[in-house]
């Protein structure tokens, strides 16, 4: 039976789970920040959906699966694709096969930067789709996240096999070996007829678009929710989104510009007290400032609008109220920061000093991995943008200053410079050279200025010489329609989702 209190303690426990999960650099949260909201959302769409079969009013409940989906099963995936020795590491791979009617589609949804989960088995948008066109699911985890690591630690040499190659790589792979493979985990021969379809959300979504383009004659067909496709070192863009979200915007750009003057004054008294004001004390002033976009970039990236009927109070109104009071822009800033660190127990040091576990080399840090990613390749600085644009972040967080911890974390040879124009130079940037792909973004989401589907030209462009797809929610944010799979009916994502079973059915029916 449905309880209320379950989903107060799931939107409870991921905030609390948000703040714990936090990890040094800047970059390294956004791993952690999408796997800690991925299970909450995961999870509320299983609870909304029991409270769906008790109270009769949304879906019937579903009928029993055939099998219990949570079997990890390991493949024999190769360490360095591009390198003579062909040694394998085991990969997780998770897989539902009971939607599965031969010559199906065959849906593969490598997990990007989070742990592969089971429960996408039976939950989220690539689920609706294999149910929906008879297909096959398989879950691909990641190499250096979750489970699947191919070296003992995470130190700088060890890292150099983690690269958008070999991932790409690992995907082929597998597909070239999949007949075998699942016919022996699950007792299931697909039919040489299927065709296989990459599908992801976020990194996993770029992936399934750089799929797509690489091996057209292996990937039929891709699904890509919120794929930041421009790899962009200086990734000033992402606050114009923000901006254009919260309707507080110029006070906190106010108090930002207070603030800018306050650390140019160098004196130190009056620094430090405002420090304290915000709860930061402990760190250096270019941390102490770079803490400063937590709060904001976290509440609008994960932007979901209380349901209708939902007590639950906006999270951007909420965040806006603090800023009521006239006159006094960077005390409002400071009495929220503090307490929003009081309330979710956070320790600032541990939480905001840039250079804080850069010699822990253990396994199972999903958020050193994908520091070391925009470390090499991607970037994704979100920094403060030059004049006239405005600014809700410190003009002293800046790229430099986000990749300075590079070297630290993983040596002096990783400068923190990525080489992200050969990765726009081969798959096309914003403008993919792709064919039959289903790009859906977002409005309120900061990556969206990365991806296909915002900028008009851009999405012309795209859809009418690639044969692609786009689709734009109005008033969602990061990769919305990816989790939403049976609950939520607002805020466009309904309209998005059969928008998107419409353009599988289509290209599905291409040769």
């Amino acid at each position: 039976m449905f309880n209320i209190n379950s989903t107060i303690w799931l939107i409870l426990g991921v905030v609390s789970l948000i703040a714990r999960s936090r990890a040094e650099p800047l970059a390294m949260r956004q791993a952690q920040l999408q796997r800690v909201w991925t299970e909450f959302m995961l999870n509320s769409d299983s609870i909304s959906r029991q409270r769906a079969s008790s109270d009769h009013a949304f879906e019937p409940s579903q009928p029993q699966q055939p099998r219990y989906l949570d079997t990890a099963y390991l493949f024999d995936q190769i360490i360095d694709h591009s390198g003579a020795n062909k040694t394998t590491f085991k990969q997780r791979i998770y897989i539902n096969e009971n939607n599965y009617v031969p010559g199906g589609p065959i849906y593969l949804f490598n997990s990007g930067e989070t742990p592969a989960s089971p429960a996408y088995l039976s939950a989220g948008e690539p689920y609706t789709l294999a149910k929906a066109t008879n297909g096959l699911l398989v879950i691909m985890e990641h190499r250096y996240y979750g489970q699947s690591y191919p070296v003992r630690d995470m130190s700088g040499p060890s890292m150099r096999y983690l690269t958008v190659d070999n991932a790409l790589e690992d995907i082929a792979y597998f597909i070239r070996n999949a007949a075998a493979f699942i016919k022996d985990a699950v007792g299931v021969e697909i039919s040489p007829s299927s065709k296989w379809v990459a599908t992801g959300g976020s990194y996993s979504a770029t992936l399934a678009v750089w799929a797509r383009k690489r091996y057209p004659e292996l990937i039929h067909t891709a699904y890509a929710s919120s794929a930041p496709v421009l790899a962009e070192p200086d990734f000033y863009q992402y606050d114009q989104v923000v901006g254009r979200v919260l309707p507080c915007a110029q006070d906190i750009a106010d108090a930002i510009a207070v603030l800018d003057e306050i650390l140019d004054s160098r004196n130190r008294t009056l620094i430090d007290r405002w420090k304290r004001a915000f709860g930061l004390q402990v760190l250096n002033d270019a941390d102490f400032a770079g803490a400063l976009t937590d709060q904001l970039s976290t509440t609008v990236q994960y932007y979901m609008p209380p349901a209708k009927g939902s007590s639950r109070q906006d999270s951007i109104e909420q965040l806006c109220s603090w800023f009521k009071t006239p006159n006094i822009p960077l005390q409002n800033m400071a009495d929220m920061t503090a307490a929003y660190i009081r309330e979710n127990n956070i320790n600032p040091l541990a939480a905001y000093s840039s250079e804080s576990g850069a010699t822990n080399y253990a396994l199972y840090q999903d958020g050193r991995a994908w520091f070391y990613q925009t470390c090499t390749q991607f970037g994704f600085w979100q920094s403060a943008p030059k004049p006239p644009l405005r600014r809700l972040r410190s003009k002293y967080v800046t790229s430099e200053w986000q990749s300075k911890p590079c070297a630290a974390f993983f040596g002096s040879d990783v400068t923190g410079i990525p080489d992200t124009q050969a990765l726009n130079s081969e798959f096309g940037g914003l403008f993919p050279r792709v064919s039959r792909v289903v790009f859906v973004n977002g409005l309120h989401d900061p990556w969206s200025e990365l991806s296909v589907g915002i900028n008009a030209s851009v999405s012309r462009k795209t859809s009418e010489s690639g044969k692609n797809v786009i689709i734009t929610m109005p008033l969602a944010s990061h990769v919305a329609d990816f989790y939403f799979a049976t609950t939520r009916t607002d805020f466009g994502v309904d309209i998005a989702r059969k928008s998107i079973l419409e353009a599988m059915q289509m290209f599905l029916s291409q040769d």
